[in-house]
């Protein structure tokens, strides 16, 4: 969400939803059940939206659904990851507020900053603002020392100054505002 350009999610991908592992009798899709079983065709990507985990069909329809439901995915229904505040449904809301609020995230310029290893660094700029973001693709913690010609960098929240370097841990991310 603060790179250039359109979002693009795949419906259930907000849930966390796997592929769907189906029957050869569930099948609808037309190569799935030509080349069966060497490729089982696009029906697992295409189950139902799961809304409810205990309603009938998980809250989709009360008509019959054109594929079945699987239960791995009714655990991971909307109602279900209302109430987590560590869900994956919740990080993406989060996520996309964050990039609805800064219209820097949506429509700016972008520089790239020179970062090593794991660590990607750039600068998003519009809208009369300019943001650091700062990302860790490692499973360990990284440094990443501040460029010089960047000055103070104040975190989005307002709660942290960084002058010379950030410590991200292993999968994290920072956003800053540059004054």
């Amino acid at each position: 969400s603060c790179l250039r350009g359109s979002i693009c999610l795949y419906e259930g991908e907000e849930l966390g939803l796997e592929e769907a592992e189906l029957a050869y009798e569930d099948l609808r899709d037309p190569v799935g059940i030509r080349f069966w079983p060497g490729v089982k065709g696009r029906d697992g990507c295409r189950t139902p939206m799961v809304w409810e985990a205990g309603a009938d069909n998980a809250g989709f329809s009360t008509a019959r659904p054109w594929l079945p439901i699987p239960a791995s995915h009714r655990a991971r229904a909307v109602d279900v990851q209302n109430a987590d505040t560590a869900s994956v449904l919740k990080s993406y809301r989060t996520t996309l507020a964050l990039r609805g609020e800064h219209e820097a995230l949506v429509s700016g310029s972008i520089r790239f900053l020179d970062a090593e290893g794991d660590v990607l660094a750039f600068i998003r700029e519009g809208g009369g603002e300019r943001l650091l973001c700062v990302f860790n693709f490692a499973g360990g913690p990284a440094n990443w020392p501040l460029p010089g010609n960047i000055g103070a960098v104040v975190q989005l929240d307002g709660t942290a100054i960084v002058t010379t370097e950030l410590l991200l841990p292993a999968l994290g991310v920072f956003f800053g505002r540059l004054d």
